[in-house]
């Protein structure tokens, strides 16, 4: 009983002051998820709060690969949900949540697929140098990511099956090595393939300035395709597995074209692969505003 006591101590005298506005937002959106979890399990109905969540962002299908399928797309009961630690739209819980909710809306389950592992490849290229511990920093990120928002995910399992599922895990199959080889040797055999792959390599590098240490251009050319060749065996192993929708907020132009059909040349599971693209937009805060007062009312 004391412990509670001091627990509601510590609340009524923290100087919330002390956080900015973002983390206080985070907070709210955070207990409130919290709340409306805890409604559920103790089977409350909703009236008995005035707890309300409030969308920062929403997410809407953009583009989907192969184009013919635009129109039938909820016709798969299932995706992957591609999370690139490290990418703004997987840090802001906000736009996670954009997806999540979209996905629980269109689908009846979803594999969250956390690249912990190709991670380190990004960990290397941003530091400038490889150490011992750089793969146990990538696979602890990506654990942290989990631990961080399955509470999150929990929210909207009721309409879809959140599964999550680590890189890392996965590339200890022998069919993720299988496909893994073939990539690499179809990157030394097939020009169309080699320039698709150059090409994903410049812009990821490009992406948020990362190659700004002097000789880091060759080896981060290197990590770079490495980077593609891995999570293209990952996908390639899911689909494989019957997973062959995969959902990003965002475009990859490389998993575009191959989901289109531009690049026969590659293992059968990836020229199944269908590659929708989300579009998140922040709304404005007006429009959060106004749903705020219409439930004070």
């Amino acid at each position: 009983m004391s412990s509670h006591i001091d627990e509601e101590k510590i609340v009524e005298n923290f100087d919330w002051s002390n956080l900015s506005l973002e983390q206080l937002k985070l907070l709210q959106s955070q207990i409130s998820k919290a709340i409306n979890l805890k409604i559920r399990e103790l089977n409350l109905p909703n009236t008995t709060t005035n707890t309300v969540q409030v969308h920062l962002y929403k997410a809407t299908l953009a583009k989907v690969f192969p184009r013919r399928l635009h129109n039938s797309l909820f016709k798969y009961p299932k995706c992957v949900l591609g999370v690139s630690l490290g990418s703004k739209n997987f840090i802001d819980t906000n736009r996670l949540e954009a997806c999540i909710k979209w996905i629980s809306e269109n689908f009846k389950a979803c594999l969250v697929l956390v690249g912990d592992s190709v991670y380190r490849l990004t960990i290397i290229i941003r530091d400038g140098r490889k150490n011992n511990e750089t793969r146990l920093k990538a696979l602890d990120t990506g654990q942290q990511f989990i631990n961080k928002n399955s509470l999150l995910f929990k929210q909207y399992s009721e309409s879809c099956r959140f599964e999550f599922k680590l890189a890392s895990e996965i590339e200890k199959r022998s069919e993720f090595n299988i496909y893994y080889e073939e990539l690499q040797s179809l990157y030394q055999k097939n020009e169309s393939f080699q320039s698709l792959v150059n090409s994903f390599a410049q812009t990821y590098l490009n992406r948020g300035k990362q190659v700004e240490k002097e000789g880091i251009d060759e080896l981060g050319q290197h990590l770079a395709i490495t980077y593609l060749l891995e999570e293209s065996a990952l996908f390639a192993y899911l689909a494989q597995a019957g997973w062959s929708v995969f959902v990003y907020p965002g475009s990859i132009k490389t998993f575009e074209e191959i989901s289109e059909g531009l690049h026969p040349e590659v293992p059968s599971p990836l020229q199944q692969m269908i590659w929708v693209s989300l579009r998140l937009k922040q709304k404005s805060t007006s429009d959060n505003e106004n749903i705020e007062e219409k439930i004070t009312r």
